[in-house]
Protein backbone atom coordinates (compact mmCIF):
# COMPACT_ATOMS: atom_id res chain seq x y z
CA UNK A 1 0.00 0.00 0.00
CA UNK A 2 3.16 1.99 0.78
CA UNK A 3 3.95 1.61 -2.65
CA UNK A 4 0.61 2.94 -3.98
CA UNK A 5 0.78 5.81 -2.37
CA UNK A 6 4.38 7.04 -3.62
CA UNK A 7 3.86 6.07 -6.68
CA UNK A 8 0.42 8.00 -7.18
CA UNK A 9 1.94 10.94 -5.66
CA UNK A 10 5.59 11.05 -7.94
CA UNK A 11 2.68 10.39 -10.76
CA UNK A 12 0.63 14.01 -9.11
CA UNK A 13 3.55 15.91 -8.76
CA UNK A 14 3.46 18.54 -11.06
CA UNK A 15 -0.56 18.31 -11.15
CA UNK A 16 -0.24 19.10 -7.40
CA UNK A 17 1.99 22.37 -7.99
CA UNK A 18 -0.25 23.35 -10.88
CA UNK A 19 -3.70 22.99 -8.79
CA UNK A 20 -2.21 24.66 -5.78
CA UNK A 21 -1.30 27.65 -8.01
CA UNK A 22 -4.78 27.57 -9.75
CA UNK A 23 -6.27 27.42 -6.21
CA UNK A 24 -4.11 30.68 -4.74
CA UNK A 25 -6.02 32.52 -7.61
CA UNK A 26 -9.44 30.94 -7.06
CA UNK A 27 -9.93 30.98 -3.64
CA UNK A 28 -10.07 34.76 -3.43
CA UNK A 29 -12.26 35.14 -6.64
CA UNK A 30 -14.56 32.90 -5.11
CA UNK A 31 -14.84 34.53 -1.79
CA UNK A 32 -15.43 38.09 -3.57
CA UNK A 33 -17.78 36.92 -5.98
CA UNK A 34 -19.85 35.28 -2.63
CA UNK A 35 -18.81 37.70 -0.22
CA UNK A 36 -17.20 35.11 2.27
CA UNK A 37 -14.21 33.65 3.06
CA UNK A 38 -15.36 30.51 4.05
CA UNK A 39 -16.77 30.02 0.36
CA UNK A 40 -13.15 30.63 -1.15
CA UNK A 41 -11.69 28.27 1.65
CA UNK A 42 -14.20 25.30 0.78
CA UNK A 43 -14.27 25.91 -3.32
CA UNK A 44 -10.17 25.18 -2.50
CA UNK A 45 -11.25 22.13 -0.43
CA UNK A 46 -13.44 20.54 -2.52
CA UNK A 47 -12.16 20.73 -6.04
CA UNK A 48 -8.62 19.55 -5.01
CA UNK A 49 -9.25 16.07 -4.05
CA UNK A 50 -11.78 15.29 -6.43
CA UNK A 51 -9.63 17.23 -9.51
CA UNK A 52 -6.69 14.94 -8.44
CA UNK A 53 -9.03 11.92 -8.45
CA UNK A 54 -10.01 12.09 -11.85
CA UNK A 55 -6.45 13.35 -12.40
CA UNK A 56 -4.85 10.13 -11.05
CA UNK A 57 -7.28 7.91 -12.96
CA UNK A 58 -6.76 9.32 -16.24
CA UNK A 59 -3.02 9.31 -16.54
CA UNK A 60 -3.09 5.58 -14.96
CA UNK A 61 -5.45 4.84 -17.60
CA UNK A 62 -3.10 6.56 -20.39
CA UNK A 63 -0.06 5.61 -19.10
CA UNK A 64 -1.71 1.61 -19.27
CA UNK A 65 -0.54 1.73 -15.46
CA UNK A 66 -3.54 0.13 -14.08
CA UNK A 67 -3.29 -3.30 -16.44
CA UNK A 68 0.49 -2.96 -15.28
CA UNK A 69 0.06 -2.75 -11.81
CA UNK A 70 -2.40 -5.93 -11.64
CA UNK A 71 0.89 -7.90 -12.97
CA UNK A 72 2.66 -7.12 -9.50
CA UNK A 73 2.52 -9.22 -6.59
CA UNK A 74 -0.19 -6.64 -5.33
CA UNK A 75 -3.92 -7.62 -4.87
CA UNK A 76 -6.67 -6.02 -6.21
CA UNK A 77 -7.59 -5.35 -2.98
CA UNK A 78 -4.34 -3.94 -1.72
CA UNK A 79 -4.48 -1.56 -4.88
CA UNK A 80 -7.90 -0.01 -4.38
CA UNK A 81 -6.82 0.25 -0.30
CA UNK A 82 -3.76 1.78 -1.68
CA UNK A 83 -6.21 4.48 -3.73
CA UNK A 84 -8.23 5.08 -1.03
CA UNK A 85 -5.24 6.02 1.46
CA UNK A 86 -3.93 7.95 -1.05
CA UNK A 87 -7.66 9.84 -1.76
CA UNK A 88 -7.21 10.27 1.96
CA UNK A 89 -4.18 11.93 2.50
CA UNK A 90 -4.66 14.09 -0.65
CA UNK A 91 -8.07 15.21 1.00
CA UNK A 92 -6.06 16.11 4.71
CA UNK A 93 -3.63 18.05 2.24
CA UNK A 94 -6.51 19.86 0.83
CA UNK A 95 -8.20 20.98 4.08
CA UNK A 96 -4.81 22.25 5.82
CA UNK A 97 -3.79 24.16 2.32
CA UNK A 98 -7.56 25.32 2.19
CA UNK A 99 -7.44 26.65 5.78
CA UNK A 100 -4.30 27.80 5.15
CA UNK A 101 -5.28 30.54 2.18
CA UNK A 102 -8.68 31.43 4.37
CA UNK A 103 -6.65 32.18 7.33
CA UNK A 104 -4.11 34.27 5.33
CA UNK A 105 -6.99 35.78 3.41
CA UNK A 106 -8.44 37.19 6.64
CA UNK A 107 -5.13 38.33 7.95
CA UNK A 108 -4.81 40.41 4.50
CA UNK A 109 -7.85 41.98 5.26
CA UNK A 110 -7.57 42.76 8.66
CA UNK A 111 -4.19 44.80 7.33
CA UNK A 112 -6.71 46.59 5.29
CA UNK A 113 -8.41 49.98 6.36
CA UNK A 114 -12.17 49.26 7.11
CA UNK A 115 -13.64 51.54 4.17
CA UNK A 116 -11.38 49.55 1.56
CA UNK A 117 -12.83 46.08 2.24
CA UNK A 118 -16.11 44.83 0.68
CA UNK A 119 -18.93 43.91 3.14
CA UNK A 120 -19.43 40.41 4.26
CA UNK A 121 -15.42 39.76 3.87
CA UNK A 122 -14.31 41.38 7.07
CA UNK A 123 -12.96 38.98 9.92
CA UNK A 124 -16.22 39.47 12.45
CA UNK A 125 -18.09 38.19 8.68
CA UNK A 126 -15.98 35.03 8.93
CA UNK A 127 -15.59 33.73 11.96
CA UNK A 128 -12.82 30.63 11.91
CA UNK A 129 -15.54 27.93 13.25
CA UNK A 130 -17.81 29.11 9.51
CA UNK A 131 -14.31 28.78 7.94
CA UNK A 132 -13.61 25.14 9.35
CA UNK A 133 -16.62 24.08 9.22
CA UNK A 134 -17.25 25.14 5.52
CA UNK A 135 -13.95 23.34 4.50
CA UNK A 136 -14.44 19.74 6.33
CA UNK A 137 -18.14 19.89 5.93
CA UNK A 138 -17.03 20.43 1.72
CA UNK A 139 -14.23 18.01 1.75
CA UNK A 140 -16.59 15.10 3.51
CA UNK A 141 -19.54 15.33 1.39
CA UNK A 142 -16.31 15.61 -1.71
CA UNK A 143 -15.21 11.80 -0.22
CA UNK A 144 -18.88 10.16 0.03
CA UNK A 145 -18.50 11.48 -3.94
CA UNK A 146 -15.06 10.14 -4.56
CA UNK A 147 -15.92 6.96 -2.60
CA UNK A 148 -19.01 6.46 -5.37
CA UNK A 149 -17.02 7.30 -8.16
CA UNK A 150 -13.36 5.26 -7.49
CA UNK A 151 -15.16 2.04 -7.31
CA UNK A 152 -17.00 2.45 -10.82
CA UNK A 153 -13.48 3.72 -12.49
CA UNK A 154 -11.49 1.09 -10.86
CA UNK A 155 -14.03 -1.85 -12.67
CA UNK A 156 -14.58 0.29 -15.91
CA UNK A 157 -11.69 2.55 -16.81
CA UNK A 158 -11.47 6.19 -16.48
CA UNK A 159 -13.19 6.87 -20.15
CA UNK A 160 -16.35 4.53 -19.45
CA UNK A 161 -16.30 5.96 -15.67
CA UNK A 162 -16.99 9.56 -16.77
CA UNK A 163 -19.78 9.12 -17.83
CA UNK A 164 -21.14 6.48 -15.70
CA UNK A 165 -20.27 8.33 -12.51
CA UNK A 166 -22.72 11.41 -13.26
CA UNK A 167 -25.12 9.32 -14.11
CA UNK A 168 -25.22 7.38 -10.38
CA UNK A 169 -24.72 10.45 -9.05
CA UNK A 170 -27.74 11.92 -10.61
CA UNK A 171 -29.86 9.30 -9.72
Amino acid sequence: MKTMIVSDFAVLRSTLIQLAGICAVVAPFMGYATGSVASGGAAVAVMTPFMLLFSLSALDEQGGWERFRLTLPLTRRQVVFGRYATLGIIALGAIVFALALSFAALAVLSLLPATVIPAGLTVADNPPAAIIGGVVGGVCIIMVGMAVALPLIMRFGMTKAARIVPTVVVI
